[in-house]
């Protein structure tokens, strides 16, 4: 157990983890009574599920942006971004229920707010919460941090319930947002180390926003390790979101319970979610990552094999215990897998899309499982689901979830380069040609060393890339890609890893030329200097022009 507790001696981990408890009590209050609520306003399966769908959504537009901000800027800052739109949603839906005006439409635009600001939090929060520990209990940080998330979940419905039934809706909204001020507190006054200020401390080259949201995207497209975990996370979340979206239409037919009953039930799903966030540590140190996803997600089926079979009370209770308990092992050895697989300089990018992963297949789930619904009777409907979490096993070969040291992601210390004075960071592109020679017997080999060097150089930056072999001179071989601006070729230099590096010294090791292979690095003509001599020379144009004497 000491190990468990090893990340809670660092004390802005603890200040960040208990203010964060409170607050998810908040969101945990609002996430599973927005379907309650909505089916107390409307009879529709569709909107009922869009209440719960519809913060997700919207936080994977907002992800796509909050990603790049905060890898290149304060974090905390981001943070406390994130949880101000968070209270100021909440104060409107408060608004609106005491003034009477709370409908679907009002209900769902308050709910999108919140999914707004999860959107731009989530990515974030995971990166802080794990350069807040040492490296190695970083999993063990994670299950904490997953543990006082279902925290919220346990007394979230509780209260809520409670709330609704004795209060209202406005009292309900308000105490949602009270509880988050000791977060928004805690980050206005929290300035937290150098290295959380920035991902890349003292870099070659700043990006550009847009920069950054391409390097993230790019860094997703050529990384088959992050690939693979978002493949498997969309085999889970999709029939795995059927359960929670569809719950409120299952209390109201076959439960048949209150506000303050429907609270409890789904209390149960946090229970079970925090003793699997308790559990989980001990289990990731003797199972492979690929076997925890495989039990839950079986877990998962099974539970709602019994329930369709048995859909009352007494079952409902311990079917939702398994299937709270299934969702935090999955997503949480999830989150660790693909976390485990980036680098510093791009992880909350790369976790930002890892977001989108994760809640576009739930927010697809739970909206088209709400569709079947209209037309098939609902344990059908939950059926379907039980039987497409299936796939998620089956597939276990061809999509296993990566184990990569952590060292070799460590970055490494480029050269530095003399270059001419001619040369601006927006000059482009840039080709780079790589000259090989080598023996007959190496090429092969050398070709398959190349491919995979062909996923670095692409991953860090690099348009295009080739291979060609010279017509007239056999054995001798050009290596050759292309980088958008010198200043992209500069952060692509700063970015490599040593595991990059020992693959690039692998392709290298072919060589069998004088010396280390040459590199030749090019510059497109039309540069910033060129450019900026044809401005000079139009407006000296200009100037002669305008000084002309008139004729008339």
């Amino acid at each position: 157990m000491a190990t468990l507790f090893e990340p809670l001696r660092s004390r802005a981990f603890r200040w960040l983890e208990g203010t964060g408890m409170a607050a998810n009590i908040g969101v945990w209050m609002v996430s599973l009574f927005g379907g309650f609520l909505m089916e107390r306003l409307t009879r529709s399966p569709v909107l009922v599920s869009l209440a719960t769908d519809v913060s997700p959504l919207a936080g994977m537009v907002a992800v796509v942006f909050a990603g790049a901000v905060a890898d290149s800027s304060d974090r905390r800052s981001v943070l406390l971004l994130a949880k101000s739109v968070l209270v100021a949603s909440l104060g409107f839906l408060c608004l609106v229920a005491a003034t009477g005006e709370l409908n679907a439409a009002s209900l769902l635009v308050g709910v999108a707010g919140m999914g707004v600001a999860n959107g731009i939090s989530s990515p974030t929060w995971w990166t802080t919460v794990g350069n807040l520990v040492r490296p190695e209990v970083v999993p063990v940080a994670m299950s904490i941090d997953s543990f006082q998330w279902n925290i919220g979940q346990v007394v979230g419905p509780i209260l809520g319930g409670s709330l609704l039934h004795g209060a209202g809706p406005a009292a309900f909204f308000a105490c949602c947002g009270g509880v988050m001020l000791p977060l928004v507190a805690f980050l206005s006054i929290w300035r937290g180390r150098s290295d959380l200020r920035l991902s890349s401390p003292g870099g070659a080259a700043v990006e550009s926003f847009l920069g950054a949201m391409s390097a993230g995207w790019r860094f997703f497209l050529n990384s088959p390790g992050l690939r693979a975990v978002a493949a498997r996370t969309a085999l889970y979340v999709t029939p795995a979101a059927a359960l929670g979206a569809l719950l409120p239409l299952f209390a109201a037919r076959y439960l048949h319970t209150s506000a303050f009953g429907y609270g409890l039930y789904l209390a149960l799903s946090g229970a079970g979610a925090m003793v699997a966030a308790l559990v989980l540590p001990r289990l990731q140190g003797s199972l492979h990552l690929d076997a925890l996803v495989a039990g839950a997600t079986l877990a998962n089926a099974a539970a709602l094999a019994v329930l369709i079979a048995w859909p009352n009370r007494f079952v409902t209770a311990p079917v939702l215990v398994v299937t709270g308990a299934s969702w935090v092992w999955s997503t949480t050895t999830l989150i660790i897998a693909a976390r485990q697989v980036v680098p510093q300089w791009v992880q909350t990018r790369a976790l930002s899309i890892f977001y989108i992963v994760l809640m576009g297949p739930f927010v697809a789930g739970g909206i088209a499982f709400g569709v079947v619904d209209t037309f098939l009777p609902l344990r059908v409907t939950l059926l379907v689901a039980a039987v497409a979490l299936v796939p998620g096993v089956v597939l276990i070969p061809r999509f296993g979830l990566p184990a990569v040291d952590r060292a070799s992601l460590e970055p490494v210390v480029s050269p530095t380069l003399t270059v001419g004075e001619h040369v601006h960071p927006d000059d482009g592109p840039v080709l780079v040609l790589v000259e090989y020679r080598l023996e007959e017997r190496d090429v092969d080999e050398f070709l398959e060393a190349a491919a995979e060097l062909r996923v670095v150089r692409r991953r860090l930056g690099a348009t295009r890339w080739g291979v060609f072999e010279d017509a007239a001179v056999h054995g001798r071989f050009l290596e050759t890609f292309i980088v958008a601006s010198w200043h992209g070729y500069l952060a692509q230099r700063a970015h490599y890893t040593r595991g990059d590096l020992e693959i690039e010294q692998r392709v290298a090791a072919f060589h069998r030329g004088p010396g280390d292979p040459s590199v030749t690095r090019l510059v497109h003509p039309d540069s910033v200097e060129a450019a900026r001599s044809r401005s000079a020379w139009r407006r000296e144009m200009f100037r002669l022009v305008s000084d002309r004497p008139s004729t008339r």
